[in-house]
């Protein structure tokens, strides 16, 4: 019997199997969901990802926990329109909400990287709330020149904050 590639049993069980269909069944439904009439605007620059007409022109790519927790879900999204901007966005949500799941529609968006390309970061937005007093506010503050900063650094920072913040 061959041995799979990260060094599991070949079909990774069903175990595996299970959990990776609800993680996926969870993002789909969490994308489909109306957007709630409470959340804050979006920046200037960055798309109505609530609004579901400009939803259908993104599709999720990855979804991790910033350093691992998962009150700090981060999703990233790809334009599936040709050619057009943005390319990428990174999104980061504050759901500290009580349950085991998180929505885009519900939890704050408290990090918003907006790229034009894999390399080239347009704009990077936080919520000043939540940099100031681990709470989010809304309100977000451009970074004056995004394509100077490193991603993974932002990351840093924004879960430094989180740190202090909830342990």
């Amino acid at each position: 019997m061959g041995q799979a590639p990260w060094g599991g049993r070949p079909g990774g069980g069903p175990g595996l199997r299970l959990g990776l269909a609800v993680l996926l069944l969870g993002i789909g439904l969490s994308w489909s969901l109306p957007a709630c009439a409470g959340q804050s605007p979006l920046p200037p620059g960055v798309p109505n990802i609530f609004d579901r007409s400009v939803r259908s022109h993104f599709e999720p790519v990855a979804v991790v926990n910033l350093r691992g927790n998962p009150d700090l879900p981060v999703i990233v999204v790809r334009n599936t329109q040709e050619d057009a901007q943005p390319q990428v966005l990174l999104l980061a949500l504050d759901a500290r909400n009580g349950r085991h799941t998180w929505s885009l529609a519900m939890d704050p968006i408290i990090l918003i990287a907006v790229f034009a390309s894999p390399s080239t970061i347009l704009s990077i937005h936080t919520d000043t709330g939540f940099l100031e007093r681990g709470q989010a506010s809304g309100t977000y503050a451009s970074t004056e020149h995004p394509d100077s900063l490193v991603l993974p650094d932002v990351l840093r920072a924004v879960a430094a904050v989180a740190d202090r913040a909830f342990l």
